[in-house]
C-alpha cells in the first residue's frame, strides 16, 4: 500500500509485523551462560584455593604461625608440606584439614586466636605412610651421637609402662628447632627412679661397649669392661636432678578441680598428655640433666673430708690459677668428668674396704684403664717436670738473690714478678705434675719468662739458660700425651739416645723415627736412619753416641767392671783410623781394613777368628745363663746372674763381637762362663 493510498479514510488497515522468539527463553539462555562461566570461574577460584592453602607458605600468612614456619624451612623436613605431617593419611583427614584451615583463617582475622594459643599434632600414621619412615622399625639399632637407638623397641613396647607415640621424642619446636630429638625427653623417662623398669638407667643400656671399644672410639674401654669396673669409677655426678612434678604445673594448663585431683594417678595423666595428646614432658616434670660435668668442685670426690684442700692439685687440673698463662688448659680427663677416684681408688682394692690411708695414684691406676704401656708415659711426666724444675728452681733462688740486693728503682716490680713465678713453681712441685703435664709445661716457662723479665727490669747482667719447652701439642700432636718427653733419655741399639737434642735442638717431627702405621710409636728408624744424619761429618766426636764402645775401646767402666785400654788405642789409633774409609764415608769395619794397615793377608784372618771365637763364648754364656735361671739360687746369687746378663747384652748390642777389645772380651767371657756354670753346678742335684 502507497503512502496516498493509506491516508484515505476509507482505506483498509495495515497488515501486522511477524511475531520474533519469545524474550524469555532468550533471556534463560544468557543466564545460564553466564552462570556456567560464574561455575567455572568459581571452580577455578576453588581448585587453586585448594592449591594455595595445602602449600606450607599459605600457614606463614598468619603472622602468629611465622615462628614454626621459620624452623621447619631449617629443618630435615623442609621439602614436606606442612600439612601432609599434621594430618593423617586419607581422604576425610584431608578434608579435615581444610574444614580446620578455614576455622583458623576465620578465628586469624575474628582475633580470637588471642584468647587461646594455637595447636597442632603429628600423628604416628603421618610419620609411619610409605615413602616416609615406612621401614624405620624394621631398622633396628641406628646410632645417635654416642648411644644405641632402637626405633621398634620404644615404638611398638610399653616404656615405663606407657604407651609412646613419635612425637614423644621428636619434638623441639618451642625450642625453634623443628621435629628433632628431645633429649629432656629421654632423660626423664631414663634416670627419673622407678620400679617399673629400673635397668633403662644403666649406662649399658645406651651406651653398648662395641662401640666404646671401637677403634673410632677417642677411648678405648675394653680394659675397663675386662676388669668389671662401674662407669662411675671414673664418670661422676653425670645424673643431676630428679625429673618431679611440682604440683604448681598442672595449674599453667587446668583450673578444674575434677582434673587437679587426679594429680597422684599417673597412668591416667601420662595416657592423657603422652599417648593421646602431645605435651612436652618438660611442661610437667623439672628437667634431668645428663652430661659430662667438668667442674672440679662438684666431681672431685675428696672434698668431703679434705675440704679446702689440694688447692695446687685443683690449678693443675683446671689447667687455670696459674700465673701468666692466659688461656685455660683444663686436663682431658676433667674434660671427660673424670674424678678424683678414677685415678685414686680411696680405701679399696677391688671392690674391698682395705685399712689404709689414702690410697696414692700410681702407674697401676693408668694401665688399669688405658692398659700396659701408660704407667711409663706417667713416670715420664714425673721425670721431666723434675729435671726442669731442678734447672728452674736454681735460676729461681739466684735471681732472688739478684733482686735482693739490687737498688733499682724497679726492684719491686720485679720482685713482684719474682713471686709469680715462685706461686707456678710451687704449683707444679706441690700439686704433683702428672694431674696436668701440658699445664705444667706452661708454667714452667711462664716461670722463666717471668724470671728472665724481672732480671732485665733491674739492669741484671745475668741471662739465665731458656728452659726448652718444644712446640705444643697444636704443632705435635704426639705432646698429648708425651709432653715432658724432651727431658727423657732412651737407649736405642746400645746408644743414648736424648730427645732433647733432636726434637728441641733439632727440631725433629716424631715420625722421623717413630710411626702409627702398624703399632702405636712404633720404632720405624734404623741405625742407617741415625747414621745418615751423625756420619756426615767424619770429624765429629764418636764418643758422644758410641760411649759403650768408647769404654771398651779406650778403657774405663761399665757397670762396676773395669775394661784395660784395647792395644790399639795404646798405639794411638783413633775411631777414624778403622771406620773412616778413602771415600771419607764412615763405615762398619771388616778384616780386609786391617790389611789396609799391616799390609799381610792374615790379619784378615786373625780378626774373623777373634769374632768367631767371642761368638761362641757369648753363646755358650747365655746357654749357661738360661740353666741358672731355672736353678734354686739364692737372692744374691741371682743378682750376679742378672748383672752378668746384663752386661752381655751392653757388649754384644751393636754385633761388633767385642772387636773394640778382643783381648778384655775372651776374658771377661771365659771367666763369666767358668762361673756361671759352676754356679749352676753348685746349686743342682
Amino acid at each position: 500500500m502507497s503512502p496516498e493510498d493509506a491516508a484515505r479514510p476509507d482505506a483498509p488497515p495495515c497488515p501486522a509485523p511477524p511475531q520474533s522468539a519469545e524474550p524469555g527463553k532468550k533471556n534463560r539462555k544468557k543466564l545460564l551462560v553466564r552462570g556456567l562461566v560464574a561455575l567455572g570461574l568459581l571452580l577455578v577460584v576453588f581448585v587453586a584455593s585448594v592449591q594455595l592453602t595445602s602449600t606450607s607458605r599459605f600457614c606463614s600468612v598468619c603472622h602468629y604461625m611465622k615462628t614454626f614456619y621459620d624452623s621447619w624451612k631449617t629443618s630435615s623436613h623442609k621439602d614436606v608440606e606442612c600439612a601432609t605431617c599434621h594430618y593423617a593419611p586419607g581422604l576425610r583427614s584431608k578434608l579435615r584439614a581444610k574444614m580446620e584451615g578455614l576455622v583458623q583463617v576465620a578465628r586469624y582475622w575474628s582475633k580470637l586466636y588471642v584468647k587461646s594459643k594455637p595447636w597442632a599434632e603429628i600423628p604416628d600414621e603421618s610419620c609411619l605412610r610409605p615413602g616416609c619412615h615406612d621401614k624405620r622399625l624394621l631398622q633396628g639399632q641406628v646410632k645417635f651421637k654416642s648411644v644405641a637407638f632402637d626405633h621398634k623397641v620404644h615404638f611398638s613396647d610399653l616404656k615405663r609402662g606407657k604407651t609412646l607415640r613419635c612425637t614423644t621424642c621428636h619434638s623441639q619446636i618451642v625450642q625453634g628447632e623443628h621435629i628433632t630429638v628431645t633429649e629432656s625427653s629421654c632423660f626423664i623417662c631414663h634416670f627419673k627412679k622407678s620400679d617399673v623398669n629400673p635397668d633403662a638407667a644403666k649406662c649399658s643400656y645406651c651406651h653398648k661397649p662395641e662401640a666404646l671399644t671401637a677403634p673410632a672410639a677417642r677411648f678405648n674401654h675394653a680394659v675397663v669392661f675386662q676388669k668389671g669396673f662401674e662407669c662411675d669409677k671414673c664418670h661422676s655426678q653425670v645424673v643431676v636432678g630428679d625429673g618431679a612434678v611440682p604440683r604448681e604445673n598442672c595449674y599453667k594448663c587446668h583450673f578444674e578441680r575434677a582434673r587437679l585431683e587426679q594429680y597422684g594417678n599417673t597412668n591416667l595423666i601420662h595416657t592423657t598428655h603422652i599417648t593421646k595428646n602431645k605435651i612436652e614432658c618438660t611442661q610437667c616434670h623439672l628437667a634431668i640433666q645428663h652430661k659430662i660435668i667438668k667442674d672440679i668442685e662438684t666431681i672431685a670426690d675428696c672434698r668431703t673430708c679434705h675440704t679446702g684442700s689440694h688447692l695446687a692439685q685443683r690449678i693443675l687440673y683446671t689447667g687455670e690459677g696459674g700465673k701468666g698463662v692466659a688461656h685455660a688448659m683444663p686436663n682431658v680427663m676433667l674434660e671427660k668428668g673424670l674424678s678424683c677416684k678414677g685415678c685414686h681408688v680411696f680405701h679399696e682394692d677391688k671392690g674391698q674396704l682395705v685399712k689404709s690411708s689414702t690410697l696414692r695414684a700410681s702407674g697401676a691406676s693408668c694401665e688399669s684403664c688405658h692398659g700396659k704401656g701408660f704407667a711409663r708415659i706417667q713416670r715420664d711426666w714425673a721425670q721431666a717436670a723434675a729435671a726442669k724444675l731442678v734447672d728452674l728452681r736454681a735460676i729461681y733462688e739466684r735471681a732472688g738473690r739478684e733482686i735482693a740486693g739490687s737498688r733499682h728503682a724497679k726492684a719491686a716490680e720485679a720482685k713482684a714478678l719474682l713471686d709469680e713465678a715462685g706461686f707456678n713453681i710451687d704449683i707444679v712441685e706441690r700439686g704433683k705434675s702428672v694431674h696436668n703435664i701440658n699445664y705444667s709445661q706452661e708454667l714452667i716457662a711462664a716461670s722463666w719468662g717471668q724470671i728472665n723479665d724481672a732480671l732485665r727490669l733491674i739492669g741484671s747482667p745475668y741471662h739465665p739458660e731458656k728452659i726448652a719447652i718444644p712446640a705444643g701439642a697444636g704443632s705435635n700432636p704426639c705432646l698429648t700425651c708425651h709432653s715432658g718427653i724432651e727431658e727423657i733419655d732412651r737407649t736405642v741399639f746400645g746408644l743414648r739416645f736424648p730427645h732433647k737434642a733432636h726434637i728441641v735442638v733439632q727440631n725433629l717431627a716424631c715420625t722421623t723415627c717413630h710411626s702409627n702405621a702398624r703399632t702405636h710409636g712404633e720404632l720405624v728408624a734404623t741405625k742407617e736412619t741415625c747414621a745418615a744424619c751423625h756420619h756426615r761429618d767424619p770429624k765429629k766426636d764418636c764418643a758422644s753416641c758410641h760411649t759403650l764402645q768408647k769404654a771398651l775401646y779406650e778403657g774405663g767402666t761399665i757397670d762396676g767392671v773395669a775394661i784395660d785400654k784395647d792395644m790399639m788405642a795404646e798405639a794411638g789409633i783413633d775411631c777414624a783410623g778403622c771406620h773412616v774409609d778413602a771415600q771419607k764415608a764412615v763405615v762398619r769395619p771388616s778384616g780386609e781394613k786391617c790389611v789396609e794397615c799391616h799390609g799381610k793377608e792374615e790379619y784378615a784372618k786373625t780378626f774373623a777368628e777373634w769374632q768367631s771365637k767371642v761368638k761362641v763364648l757369648t753363646i755358650d754364656l747365655e746357654a749357661a745363663l738360661g740353666q741358672a735361671r731355672k736353678a734354686p739360687l739364692s737372692d744374691e746369687q741371682r743378682k750376679l746372674v742378672q748383672r752378668t746378663e746384663d752386661f752381655l747384652k751392653k757388649m754384644t748390642v751393636d754385633g761388633d763381637w767385642a772387636s773394640h777389645n778382643f783381648m778384655f772380651a775372651e776374658d771377661y767371657l771365659t771367666k763369666a762362663l767358668k762361673t756361671i756354670k759352676s754356679l749352676v753346678a753348685s746349686r743342682l742335684p
